[in-house]
């Protein structure tokens, strides 16, 4: 027994996770009659998984019900016994996750000795519950072609699923396009989970991407009206991970990509093409040739690997877990080599004659652009007192006593040596090396091991943890002078872990317990080898390594005109990380009563996310020709390289700064609660009814780090003297009295407020039912109530001025006096770029919430209100599913939904109705108007009593043009809030309703082959924006988020040649055409409509889509449009063509993809697989939306290829046993 008990307590322990959201298991439930028809109470039933030989026990209830319930996905059988009866066995019963498989038997009369047995597949239809969606096996899975093993690409083929359009090749860092999945008008968003635990990332997308080996089943739920199911309005998305097996089973893969055979871009096809063709026109057959021989993609390769080992646990001598404890091990990782993409291949660094300091040759290019001169040469210009002058460096050549940038050794040793100078030396040396063998790389490893322990009928435990982390390492310039220095890192990973015990303290009672996390952690900007070297490493101030403390690196030193790679010039870029992490805990409770389950629980969540941008920790230098420009100002022009390159080797910055920047950690927990029972009214009619109730709390930060909302009401400092300036000049059209300058800015903490917004308590009621009104046929319907949530992984806080750059003012005068440094005396302001200033400090410190109510004033401001609410969805759902023989369904079905108070942006600082022009005539006058400059009520100079009594505020007002500027525009000063920029207000005005029509066909394997269709016709309109800045409501119109045509189809199909198969079934020919597969996907769908700015137009909106004859490069007709820019809408002209026309529409995607497969066996139990996957199988192209601004000289043409891959190919070997 304390064996028993420490084995749960280690799996428990080591495994630990949790059940959430949707749940993954699944139930075997039914009656038990005598042959006349009789309930048989106190039947023993015992359900046993033939895999695992792990059986759960129950017994049958007054009314003859039983149900085993939370079983692992897998193959069972059923034994049925009860006295005076004989002893009935079930078999080859199959329970995909998440589903409920219906197993009534009929007892015989007769001694319990004797036994039957019955080989029968559960019935096909749903005859209990009415929610929608589809279960795809791992079978299925491995068949179907698919990026990179990428399993969650497979959601798209459910029914009622939406996509934007675009099929593309998804890679294990793909989380966003992974997640692009929408139901019911794409309100709020997913819900992701595996083995029950969250699996969320950022902004609502998936986390983690699981390999096809490693997931038995994936469900994919587009309407369920369950009262344990919520914190979503979208679909549930549930991975259920392999378990182990009382046999020991495995496999080995290796697959392989080369960029090379894969099809090239449209565009990129069609200038080859007309290379060639041009070359033979023009009589040059070798260029011709080389153009053919000139491969159309770059080269590069993908490498992935995987490993799978599932099986009893089993210590030799000591333990053997057979029956009992169970386990299954995964890798999977990834190797992926390219040469550098086009646009970071070229880049412009200095020649090896700017790195000695002699600029001579550029004056071949330009002898007067190219002069540089001498910073400490500067005095007044004779001619333009108000200027100065400067003198040229002898020869174009910096003497060597000159060079007095402590760090230039440094940078020169780093930077590569060009490779690609032009051959004509009076050509710029731009672009002079090609980054042809830069590295280009990305490493990817996952693992997860999940642990099954079955204690008994009463007591089961299952625990599994995962863990993967990508490494994209990119823009390495220096990998040939010091590798590794200047990589720019991206990183994706995630850490899951679950663990669950289930507990039947009698047949009729069931609890289970569940604890679980997820973390996610990503970061496009991870410094790695410029940590390698602090500030003073180079020769810059220590202060500067005890300033940037952990985060000291190489300082990052930009001269104007050189590029680098994409980490930063010369140094490197902000680093960046955030961290998303999500508890969750579950208990649930389940008793059966006669023709009643109740079900009870609870799902308690604890969201959070924390990073920030780090902005340039040890410094960051600018150079240019401000100072080694002839004139002060550009009266002699001046080149950008060459003039940065030599300021930078003199050390005469014209810039320099550091960050001291904040970070975040926001944070809201989450609750619901739920009750529901269903009712077997007959055994042909079923009710679910429940009640869930959730509730949510608005993410805080966790010290008040962060800017909430704008209060309309607010006094500000400026107000009375903004008002009285304006007095003294009022416009026509708006009085004094009417000119009130209220409105400011409120940081969390200050006016009672904490919390982004305020929490709510929200009630979910659920019904559904199902009536099987034939035996093979079944009415369902249902209807629920589903809120979003809105927690603290979905929004970074607006941390404005918690983050503070500090800069330097090198001289007043164009160097001819300098404020730091003393580069006459041969001092670079770069020995000490941060001089103590006379308060005893170097650096600025961030103001915090000091600005308090004017921390923008002046600017923009976008912002959830503090009443801000969770976006409403009602949803419902009927249909008739019918079973034809015995492995086809058959499922017709009308899905609605309708949705308030969905997330939209109002403006809040529009200009009123009165002020805009209106009709199809062109006014310049409203324009012109509007437009003109006024004095200006908020110039600084009407505000100097602030320098006293808010010294903070004056400071940072007089920073901004708006204030500083004497005059102002018209239209600003007739906005309700004239002292500040565009307000927009991200409340609830939103509304969504669709209407879907969906159709589908499915047959379970049988007979060699599956095969799944569906349609779905869909209606969406959505209430979503605002037809001109000053309406009191949004407008309705068609929307996106669904398109009105969706066709979907998989099949996997074993071809019929080898043993036990009807053709070629033995010797030579077996062996040659034996184990063959197909697997086939595809996929259409209506494109989106187009999306039109104001414009005139003067026709008839029905004859603008093009009925026959669209090309690419005319897509719809483009007559009536105004096409004259002077004749079409000037500035504040009502909108009066509408945003979307029906029927014009971008492409539509028609996609084809399919897979062969060859397997072998050998050694009876193992099996080798050699496969090859083909996607977009036709190569089809789908072009991105024409162009739609009628003044573009390519209206209505398409200018480029949307994301959808073209042809691409992959190879597969997979061992497995």
């Amino acid at each position: 027994m304390w064996r028993d008990i420490a084995i749960a307590l280690f799996a428990l322990a080591v495994f630990v996770a949790a059940a959430f959201g949707q749940e993954t298991r699944g139930m075997i439930y039914g009656r038990v009659s005598d042959p006349q028809g009789a309930v048989v109470a106190g039947a023993r039933v015992t359900v046993t998984n033939v895999d695992t030989n792990t059986s759960v026990e129950t017994q049958t209830n007054a009314s003859g019900y039983y149900e085993a319930n939370l079983l692992i996905h897998g193959n069972y059988q059923v034994t049925f016994e009860a006295p005076g009866f004989r002893r009935l066995v079930r078999r080859g019963i199959v329970l995909p996750m998440s589903t409920r498989a219906e197993v009534s038997v009929t007892l015989e009369l007769g001694p319990v000795a004797e036994s039957v047995t019955v080989e029968a597949a559960a019935p096909l239809i749903d005859a209990v519950s009415a929610s929608s969606g589809r279960v795809l096996e791992n079978r299925t899975q491995q068949a179907l072609p698919t990026s990179f093993n990428n399993v969650t690409i497979l959601a798209r083929f459910a029914p009622g699923v939406q996509t934007n359009g675009e099929v593309r090749i998804l890679d294990a860092n793909d989380q966003g396009s992974s997640s692009d999945y929408r139901v019911a008008g794409s309100v709020g968003g997913n819900e992701w989970a595996i083995d029950g635990a969250p699996n969320q990332g950022v902004a609502r997308q998936v986390g983690f991407l699981p390999h096809t080996d490693v997931v038995a089943e994936m469900k994919i739920e587009t309407g369920g009206f369950d009262a344990s199911m919520g914190h979503t309005t979208g679909a549930v998305v549930s991975l259920v991970s392999k378990a182990g097996t009382n046999e020991f089973h495995g496999s080995a893969s290796f697959q392989h990509i080369q960029n090379r055979w894969n099809a090239a871009n449209f565009f990129t096809a069609q200038l080859w093409q007309r290379q060639i063709a041009e070359a033979e026109a023009a009589g040059n057959l070798a260029r011709a040739a080389e153009l053919r021989r000139t491969p159309k993609q770059p080269g590069g390769l993908k490498n992935y690997w995987a490993g799978t080992l599932g099986g009893p646990v089993w210590i030799p001598k000591v333990f053997s877990g057979k029956d009992r404890l169970f386990f299954f091990f995964s890798y999977y990782g990834k190797r992926w080599s390219e040469t550098t993409s086009s646009q970071y291949l070229n880049h412009t660094f200095p020649t090896l004659a700017d790195r000695d300091g002699n600029f001579a040759p550029h004056l071949l290019v330009d002898a007067v652009r190219y002069q540089i001169h001498d910073p400490n040469s500067v005095r007044p210009d004779p001619a333009r007192p108000t200027q100065y002058i400067r003198d040229p460096f002898p020869g174009n050549i910096l003497p060597r006593s000159r060079l007095n940038n402590p760090a230039y050794s440094f940078y020169s040793k780093i930077i590569p040596a060009p490779n690609n100078n032009p051959a004509d030396p009076r050509r710029e040396p731009l672009n002079n090396w090609l980054a042809v063998a830069m590295p280009w790389t990305a490493d990817y490893v996952a693992l997860t091991n999940r642990v099954d322990y079955h204690k008994s009928s009463r007591n089961r435990f299952y625990g599994r943890w995962l863990w993967d982390n990508y490494d994209f390492d990119r823009g390495d310039y220096t990998f040939e002078t010091m590798p590794g220095l200047m990589n720019s890192r991206a990183i994706r990973d995630n850490l899951n872990w679950i663990g669950d015990w289930v507990w039947t303290p009698t047949p009729r009672t069931l609890l289970d317990v569940s604890l679980s996390m997820h973390r996610y952690r990503i970061s496009n900007s991870i410094p790695t080898g410029v940590k390698r070297f602090k500030p003073s490493d180079l020769g810059l101030p220590a202060y500067l390594d005890q300033k940037a403390g952990d985060w000291a690196m190489v300082p990052t030193m930009a001269p104007s005109g050189y590029s680098c790679a994409i980490g930063g010039c010369f140094g490197w870029s902000t680093p960046d990380i955030q961290h998303y992490r999500q508890f969750s805990f579950k208990p649930d409770v389940s008793n059966v009563r006669s023709r009643h389950t109740f079900r009870a629980g609870a799902d308690v969540r604890l969201h959070s996310r924390a990073g920030g941008s780090l902005g340039y920790t040890s410094g960051y230098f600018s150079f240019d020709n401000s100072f080694t420009r002839r004139n002060s100002d550009t009266l002699t022009p001046a080149g950008s390289i060459a003039h940065s390159w030599a300021a930078l080797m003199l050390g005469i910055p014209s810039g320099m700064s550091i960050s001291t920047n904040d970070t975040h950690y926001m944070s809201s927990p989450y609750a619901g609660w739920y009750v529901q029972d269903t009712w077997r009214v007959t055994p042909r009619l079923t009710l679910t009814y429940g009640l869930r109730i959730e509730y949510e709390t608005g993410p805080r930060e966790r010290f008040d780090r962060m800017l909430l909302w704008f209060d309309p009401t607010l006094k500000l400092p400026i107000s009375d003297p903004a008002q009285a300036a304006y007095a003294a000049r009022p416009l026509a059209e708006r009085s004094a009295s009417d000119f009130v300058v209220r409105g400011g800015t409120v940081y969390a903490g200050k006016m009672g407020g904490r919390n982004w917004w305020d929490s709510e308590l929200m009630w979910l009621p659920r019904v559904g039912a199902a009536w099987q009104f034939a035996p093979k046929t079944v009415l369902r319907a249902g209807y629920g109530l589903f809120y979003d949530t809105l927690n603290a992984m979905l929004n970074a806080p607006n941390q404005t001025n918690y983050s503070r750059s500090t800069s330097t003012v090198l001289t007043t005068d164009f160097g001819y006096n300098w404020l730091v440094g003393d580069p006459r005396r041969g001092v670079s302001p770069l020995t000490d770029p941060f001089p103590v200033r006379s308060d005893g400090t170097r650096f600025d410190v961030p103001l915090r919430d000091a600005l308090g109510e004017m921390a923008l004033a002046g600017r923009s401001f976008s912002w959830y209100p503090g009443n801000l609410r969770h976006a409403r969805q009602q949803r419902w759902r009927f249909g008739v599913q019918r079973q034809l023989g015995q492995n086809n369904v058959v499922e017709v079905s009308y899905a609605g939904s309708y949705s308030d108070r969905n997330y939209l942006g109002r403006p809040l600082n529009p200009l009123a109705e009165k002020y805009w022009a209106s009709g199809s005539v062109r006014n310049n006058a409203v324009a012109s108007d509007l437009s003109q400059n006024l004095p200006n009520p908020f110039q600084m100079s009407n505000f100097s009593s602030l320098q006293n009594t808010h010294p903070l505020v004056y400071q940072d007002l007089n920073t901004l043009s708006f204030f500083r500027s004497a005059t102002i525009s018209k239209v600003q000063l007739l906005r309700p809030n004239p002292h500040m920029g565009t307000l927009t207000l991200n409340g609830n005005d939103a509304e969504v309703r669709t209407d879907e029509m969906q159709a589908s066909f499915e047959r379970r394997f049988a007979k060699g082959f599956n095969l799944y269709v569906a349609y779905t016709r869909n209606r969406n309109r959505e209430a979503d924006y605002f037809h001109d800045e000053f309406d009191p409501s949004p407008t309705w119109r068609e929307s996106n988020d669904s398109r009105p045509h969706r066709i979907i189809g998989t099949s996997v199909i074993e071809l019929p040649f080898g043993k036990g198969k009807p053709l070629a079934s033995g010797g030579v020919p077996a062996a040659l055409l034996g184990g063959f597969q197909l697997g086939i996907t595809y996929e259409f769908q209506s494109g989106a409509l187009l999306d039109f700015g104001n414009l005139f137009f003067y026709g008839d909106l029905k004859n603008i889509p093009l009925k026959d004859g669209k090309t690419f490069s005319r897509w719809f007709n483009t007559a009536d449009f105004e096409r004259i820019s002077s004749r079409a809408p000037a500035s504040y002209h009502r909108r009066v063509f509408p945003t979307r026309v029906p029927d014009v529409r971008a492409d539509w995607t028609n996609h084809w993809g399919g897979s062969l497969q060859r397997e072998v066996r050998f050694l009876e139990r193992f099996r080798m697989q050699f496969r090859m996957d083909v996607l977009n199988l036709f190569n089809r192209t789908q072009m991105a939306a024409p162009v739609t601004n009628p003044l573009a000289t390519n209206f209505a043409e398409c200018t480029q290829q949307a994301w959808t891959t073209k042809r691409f190919l992959q190879f597969q070997l997979r061992l497995a046993f």
